[in-house]
């Protein structure tokens, strides 16, 4: 593949950060290639961090006009009473006439809605070896609908499988699964959902010699995802809402500026004009209240197209008209996407809709306002106001999530274990979230909770000087496996379906739960991390919070990632001999560390063999995006080392191994200052990822973040010798140099396939600004290794 500096492509800088310095960069960048002054875009009001997972390469903001329409009377099972709907629009007229409508119908009684159902569809596409095989495997999908049931319920909480359909042309397959997915529009969710239950279904199929199945696919595009479909009309999709309304001959006349025979008139014109024009559901323009309202409340704007299927009906009623709409297809939520965007959430509260539980709502309030809006539309185009007036005007179970506004000085009183006075006021000062790239990952997946690490001054009664905490809130495991998943994608098809198919091979699951209990019962690693003053862990909330010492004027070397120079031979080796005494303290003791239920098992060779199609599918995305790291003999090692992983991880295991930080870098370390002038220490914190490996892999992921591409052998020699000794002495052990060596060299292999790998995908798409300095790095490692095994024996070094 061509490099984009190969060919003079030029390259939105700063991709993948989200800040205001990086938009202001991306901004000079495109006047710059542009010649445009662009002054406009120099206003935004809008915090980038927090649109992390809604936009990539921000530059700016859209400000389009929100008019305010009705008040429109409702009288419905969610919607009840007089509710205004802001609408989005630049169209002139839209919301004059949408308001006019919400007049009429109130003054003649209101507009009464219901929503008869929810479906969100997904549509897999099976391919079998003959026709027969495909009628037997629509029939065994269909049997085990319970059996998939639970295994969506192990994905998502939220979403509930409530039918399966099997459409088969030929040999194929199109499964329809369709779901329930409560206030979220449930797209990505039903995504992930699927893809699970195909994985499922493939596994329990796969030694059954009379089904099949030649190859499966995430999406057929059956579903009518983002279209208008006639099996959306029949069955559903999103919301299936329903309104209706009866407009007396009075209000007609005057309001409409109309009679009955006028509106009857208009609506089989209209009637007529659909059918010869081939329209699937003949409206007015229910696609104007739709596209308004959820430009104005943050919905999936490209599911216009299919939420504006829409089925009008007038009729003669008394001397006004009975009218009715349908809209079979309304994709919407009130939770996730663009819904939790500052002013989008504030109209969503405006109309009574903010949050869970309030979906079903907001599908009325939209049918009812399209309703009104396709009433006056019809009036104005059949009494000859149409044209004038333009130019006239031109998640489900509910869930008490754990939020910012929960931390007050009762839940402080509640959880801090040493306190001497009560908790007076609680002060967040600020958001640390971006420090932290599992948080900034599963920010978008949980968005309703609080998810994140935030500095917190607690102040007690009677006295002057706050308490300094971080308060550390994990987000779910399955929440980061899900996030993690989502990255992927991102990199293709092939790609994903791998990663899927390898399962946990971030080594996320138990995440949320393993800092907490280390933190509970710390041992020896008391001495190397922040002091915890309180831990609270609430599962029905989905809250699992640390309350942790703020590191500050107290510790160097905090967030140093992007300044290796800083970090000299003295400074390697406090942290070295910091985290040695962790691992002498476990080295060899991985029987007791397997009695540990939350720390999980190690990875054995079996299964990190079954990954390899992933491990090679990720370093081929590598070898595309980023060329000119992906070179020479280095990346040929590293290739040969994901086909022989089976093997050459079985060394790996018969070594002593111990009980690691498992992240042990510059992002997540510093060294503490003695308050009496002595030695500095070393501090550890983010501990989710620990696990049990060679002491040797902290040692690798630490050179690789604070040394730089350029070392020498003597250097790196330096620091293992260094590790060794220490490991030796705090273990009671003698250590074989040569041993050890072999033990440094597979845990560097193992950190530039299983860890290394990840941190390029992610920069990939949020930008990290020190990977590929510690990418230049691990291959010179990488290489000193390779020279001295040449050297010493003839052979190219290989794990």
């Amino acid at each position: 593949m061509i490099s984009e500096s190969a060919i003079g492509i030029p390259r939105i800088p700063d991709r993948g950060h989200e800040s205001e310095i990086a938009r202001r960069h991306r901004l000079s960048w495109i006047r710059e290639l542009t010649g445009s002054e662009l002054s406009s875009l120099d206003r935004f009001q809008l915090n980038p961090t927090r649109l992390v997972g809604n936009v990539e390469n921000l530059i700016g903001s859209v400000e389009i006009p929100v008019g305010l329409a009705g008040p429109l009377l409702f009288e419905g099972e969610y919607a009840h009473g007089w509710i205004a709907a802001p609408f989005a629009t630049t169209e002139g007229a839209l919301v004059a006439s949408a308001t006019r409508g919400a007049r009429a119908v109130s003054e003649s009684g209101g507009v009464h809605t219901r929503v008869l159902g929810q479906r969100m569809v997904r549509s897999p596409r099976f391919d079998l070896d003959d026709v027969v095989a495909a009628q037997r495997f629509g029939r065994w999908v269909q049997e085990h609908h319970a059996e998939l049931a639970e295994q969506i319920a192990t994905v998502s909480q939220h979403a509930r499988l409530v039918g399966l359909r099997p459409l088969q042309v030929g040999r194929s397959v199109d499964m329809l699964f369709e779901y329930e997915t409560g206030d979220a529009s449930g797209q990505n969710m039903t995504t992930a959902c699927t893809w699970h239950a195909c994985q499922w279904i493939d596994a329990q199929l796969r030694d059954d010699p009379e089904i099949t199945i030649r190859s499966y696919c995430i999406e057929g595009n059956a579903g009518g995802d983002k279209k208008i479909a006639q099996r959306s009309l029949a069955n559903g999709r999103g919301m299936r809402v329903t309104a209706e309304c009866r407009v007396s001959g009075d209000v007609l006349r005057r309001v409409f500026k109309v009679d009955q025979a006028d509106m009857v008139r208009a609506f089989n014109i209209g009637v007529q004009g659909s059918a010869l024009s081939g329209a699937l559901s003949p409206n007015i323009n229910v696609a104007n209240a739709i596209a308004a309202i959820f430009a104005a409340t943050g919905q999936d704007i490209a599911c216009v197209h299919e939420s504006g299927s829409g089925l009008l009906g007038i009729e003669a009623d008394g001397d006004g008209i009975y009218a009715s709409l349908l809209l079979p297809a309304l994709a919407i939520g009130t939770v996730g996407g663009g819904t939790q965007l500052p002013q989008q959430s504030d109209y969503l509260e405006m109309m009574g809709c903010g949050g869970t539980g309030t979906a079903r709502r907001l599908a009325e309030v939209i049918a009812g306002y399209a309703l009104a809006l396709d009433l006056s539309t019809l009036s104005a185009v059949i009494g000859g106001q149409f044209a004038t007036a333009h130019e006239r005007l031109g998640r489900n179970r509910p869930v008490n999530w754990f939020t910012e506004p929960d931390l007050t000085p009762e839940f402080f009183d509640t959880v801090l274990t040493t306190r001497e006075r009560p908790v007076e006021t609680v002060k967040v000062i600020g958001n640390s979230t971006a420090a932290s790239v599992i948080s900034e990952l599963t920010q978008r997946v949980s968005m309703q909770k609080l998810v994140g690490v935030l500095p917190v001054d607690v102040h007690f009664l009677d006295d002057p000087d706050p308490l300094e905490v971080m308060v550390k809130a994990k987000p779910l495991d399955g929440e980061v496996v899900l996030a993690a998943h989502r990255l992927v994608s991102l990199a293709g098809g092939p790609l994903s379906e791998a990663w899927a198919r390898a399962g946990d091979a971030g080594g996320f699951l138990g995440t949320h739960m393993r800092e907490l209990e280390l933190y509970r019962n710390p041992g020896p690693l008391a001495r190397i991390m922040p002091h915890c003053y309180g831990i609270y862990e609430a599962p029905e909330r989905e809250a699992f919070l640390l309350i942790l010492e703020r590191l500050g004027d107290n510790v160097i070397l905090k967030d140093s990632a992007d300044t290796p120079e800083r970090w000299t031979e003295a400074h390697i080796h406090t942290a070295l001999r910091g985290i040695a005494d962790i691992h002498g303290h476990w080295y060899g003791r991985v029987d007791e560390l397997l009695e540990l239920p939350w720390l999980g098992p190690p990875t054995d060779a079996p299964r990190l063999a079954g990954m390899a199609e992933l491990w090679r599918g990720l370093f081929s995305h590598h070898r595309a995006e980023y060329p000119e790291l992906m070179r020479g003999p280095w990346l040929d090692r590293t290739l040969e080392r994901i086909d022989t992983i089976g093997d050459w991880w079985q060394q790996l295991e018969a070594m002593p191994r111990t009980l690691v930080h498992n992240d042990f870098n510059s992002r997540n370390i510093a060294l503490r200052r003695s308050p009496s002038g002595g030695a500095d220490a070393l501090v550890a914190y983010d501990w989710e990822l620990a696990s049990i490996h060679l002491p040797q892999r902290d040692l690798v992921e630490l050179l690789a973040y604070v040394l730089t591409p350029d070392v020498d052998v003597e250097t790196v020699d330096a620091h293992l010798e260094f590790h060794r000794r220490a490991v030796a002495e705090a273990a009671g052990v003698d250590i074989d140099p040569v041993v050890w060596r072999h033990g440094y060299r597979l845990a560097l292999a193992d950190f530039t396939i299983r860890r290394l790998s990840l941190y390029l995908l992610v920069h990939t798409v949020h930008g990290l600004r020190y990977i590929e300095r510690v990418t230049a790095t691990v291959r010179r490692l990488d290489d000193i290794e390779a020279e001295m095994a040449s050297r010493s024996t003839g052979q190219e070094f290989h794990a």
